[in-house]
Formats: structure tokens, C-alpha cells, sequence
């Protein structure tokens, strides 16, 4: 009958969180039922150990682990989600003047960043690694799938998480799932909206750990963060972060965190580093007109005590502009 309305059903919300490629994954989806619901969160935790064991190095049996024994003497063939992410990281490489670097890692350990046993290197040590770090040594093949990168050795700890949650998404998809959202440390993805509401409300992490963290209204996107104040040390009161200058060696000053916004978790995982490297004049200069960016810098005196922020007028306005837990 005209102006009758079959009612909707109501969807129930799961939500579970596991231990994944070195970070915390949490799944959340509206679905049917709480039976339907873990299935679904069942098969994209599965999808997060599917890529750890094409991408981990941690892991000797991983695909990335065995390319790496071998591309560097001569061509190997690929799997094609390896040869995806890689040609992502490439993409957005050249993008950024080699600001994001898949072959970073010799970097990483010297300062010891890798395992947290955390060292200053003198000039020496950085003069002797950085010739091992230049993503323009990495050679790809797409017509038949190969790497080869002679001398240097691939990490993709910048960008695989990314790519699982992309994954993850889309296994949720195939399963019935319109309304999920999908987080791994820094970076997440959501799709649909939670039932009655406009858009989902994602939180940004407080880079001076005060409890404040800001509101991002989020739809049908990817968001993810990089910062300074995760993984780092200090010395003689300067802050050395994990987060390398590849051309350089040394760790970026100045910058707490960079926020990005995609339309893919591969994006948005990569671009946060490559934009945090390459610095925000010329990240919003160059991308700024294509993704919506957050830069938080970190006050030049003590006698500033207000960190502050830029951002592209296309970064979602926050619901509040400063929540406390």
C-alpha cells in the first residue's frame, strides 16, 4: 500500500580485537546478528594473517622474507598482492622525491628502532648505510610480475597494514557486511555509517599523550596517522622518532603528527610517512588539493605551549575540537 513502509531490521553491533602484524586490530560491524556478525569479523582477521605471511619480516616462511634472499641476485616472480603493494610504494615514492622508502630498514636498525634498543650512530655509521637505502634500486617487471633490487632489501612496514585493512574491507563486503569499520594502530578504514547516524566518529590520537584526543567525522574512507611520539627516544632532551629522513639518515624534527585521508587504507598508510618526511609546505602544495591532510607541529620554544595545527579545508571539521577521555 502507498505510504506504508516495510520496517528495517535492526543491526546488532560486533566488535573484537586481536593481536596482528605488530599492532592491535580491532574489527567492528553492524550485522543481522552477533552469529553473523563474528563470522564475518572471523574472516577478516583471517585476511590480516593472510598478509602477514606474504609480507612479514619477522617471519621466515613469509613471501617478503624469501624475495629478499633472492631478488637481489637476480628477477623473482611475485605473488600479485606483493606486487601490488610494492608498485603502491613505489607510486608514492616518486611522488614525494623518495620521501617514502621501502628500503629503509638498514636505517632503522642503526638506530635501533627495529627491536627499541635505541642508539645515536655517528656520522660514520649513517655515511656507511645510507648507500643501501634508495628506493630507485628497486626494478619491477609488471608485464611478468618480477622485483629485482640489487643491493638493498625491502621493508613494508609503512604500507602492508595499510593494504590488509583494505583487504579486510573487502572480505566484509563479500560477506554482506554495508556498515564496518576496520583500525590497525594508526590506520583505519570505514565503510557504510552505524545505523541512524551520518558518518562515523573516529578519534586522533594526542601526540602530547594528555587524554585529548580530536573527533573526525569519517564516510566511506580511509584515515591514518603517523607521529612522533609512538616509537622514540630521547637524549639530552631531543626527541629522536622512528620516522627517518631516507635522504638524511636522521629522524624528522619539528612534526608530531600527519594525518591523512584517502579513499584506500594502502593510500592513506603510505602517504602519512611520505608526507611527514617530505614536510607540510610541500605536502600541501603538491597533495593537498587531492587528500585531505593534518599537520600538527611541535612548539619551537618552550615558552610556546600550544602545539599547532594545519590542515587542507577539505580535512573533515571535528564534531568538538578537543575531547578529553
Amino acid at each position: 500500500m502507498a505510504g506504508c513502509r516495510t520496517p528495517q531490521p535492526s543491526l546488532e553491533l560486533v566488535r573484537r580485537s586481536e593481536p596482528l602484524l605488530g599492532t592491535f586490530v580491532t574489527i567492528t560491524v553492524y550485522g543481522e546478528n552477533r552469529e553473523q556478525g563474528n563470522a564475518a569479523i572471523s574472516a577478516g582477521f583471517e585476511e590480516f594473517r593472510r598478509i602477514d605471511g606474504l609480507m612479514s619480516l619477522h617471519r621466515t616462511d613469509s613471501e617478503l622474507s624469501q624475495v629478499n634472499a633472492r631478488a637481489s641476485i637476480e628477477p623473482v616472480v611475485v605473488s600479485a598482492d606483493l606486487f601490488r603493494v610494492i608498485s603502491k610504494a613505489q607510486e608514492i615514492a616518486a611522488l614525494t622525491e623518495g620521501s617514502f622508502d621501502i628500503t629503509i630498514r638498514p636505517l632503522a636498525e642503526l638506530w635501533g628502532f627495529i627491536w627499541k634498543e635505541y642508539r645515536l650512530p655517528t656520522a660514520e655509521q649513517l655515511e656507511a648505510v645510507l648507500p643501501r637505502v634508495n628506493y630507485r634500486l628497486v626494478q619491477l617487471d609488471a608485464e611478468h610480475r618480477t622485483v629485482h633490487f640489487p643491493g638493498v632489501s625491502l621493508d613494508l612496514g609503512g604500507i602492508a597494514k595499510g593494504f590488509a585493512v583494505d583487504c579486510a574491507i573487502e572480505k566484509l563486503r563479500s560477506v554482506g557486511v554495508t556498515a564496518a569499520m576496520v583500525k590497525a594502530g594508526g590506520d583505519l578504514r570505514v565503510i557504510g555509517v552505524p545505523p541512524g547516524k551520518t558518518n562515523w566518529i573516529v578519534q586522533l590520537e594526542d601526540p602530547a599523550k594528555e587524554g585529548r584526543r580530536t573527533n573526525v567525522p569519517l564516510r566511506d574512507a580511509a584515515l591514518s596517522t603517523s607521529g612522533n611520539y609512538e616509537n622514540y627516544f630521547e637524549i639530552g632532551g631531543v626527541r629522536y622518532s622512528h620516522i627517518l629522513n631516507p635522504r638524511t639518515g636522521w629522524p624528522i624534527q619539528g612534526m608530531a603528527a600527519c594525518t591523512v585521508i584517502a579513499p584506500t587504507c594502502i593510500e592513506s598508510d603510505a602517504l602519512a610517512t611520505a608526507c611527514f618526511v617530505y614536510g607540510m609546505e610541500k605536502s600541501l602544495a603538491k597533495l593537498g588539493a587531492s587528500y585531505p591532510m593534518r599537520f600538527t607541529l611541535i612548539p619551537k620554544s618552550p615558552a610556546q605551549d600550544r602545539w599547532s595545527i594545519r590542515q587542507t579545508d577539505s580535512f573533515p571539521a571535528a564534531g568538538s575540537n578537543s575531547v578529553r577521555d
